[in-house]
């Protein structure tokens, strides 16, 4: 099973929320890259460096929301959100934001499975 779903669509008679996590990561890309990668996109190519920072700053967030996940735990509703800020004269920053909600399966009430006894 997946441990993080953007949907926020769950059991709730099997689960139930528990907190809300969030990550962030930010990364540096070199201005000069940055230009490079630019013109490829102008000329209708790729850019292979910027792909690969979202790529990284999406790895980081993701390993950030799952840390602490306990037994059974799974993150649903997560959201992703993407900016560029911070320009210098070397770098641009890009800088990615997570958040999510914690599901668990429902505590049972007692802390015991609570069965009902036939009366004959």
């Amino acid at each position: 099973m997946e441990k993080i779903s953007t949907s926020g669509h769950y059991d709730t008679d099997a689960h139930e929320a528990r907190r809300m996590v969030s990550a962030t990561h930010t990364e540096s890309v070199s201005v000069l890259r940055g230009l490079v990668a630019g013109i490829g996109g102008i000329v209708g190519g790729k850019s292979d460096t910027m792909n690969k920072k979202v790529d990284d700053v999406m790895e980081h967030l993701v390993k950030g929301l799952v840390k602490g996940l306990g037994s059974g735990e799974r993150i649903v509703g997560a959201q992703f959100q993407f900016t560029e800020f911070g320009r210098s004269e070397q770098n641009v920053f890009l800088s990615g934001i997570a958040t999510g909600t914690v599901i668990g399966p429902k505590a049972q009430k007692g802390g015991k499975r609570q069965t009902r006894r036939r009366r004959h």
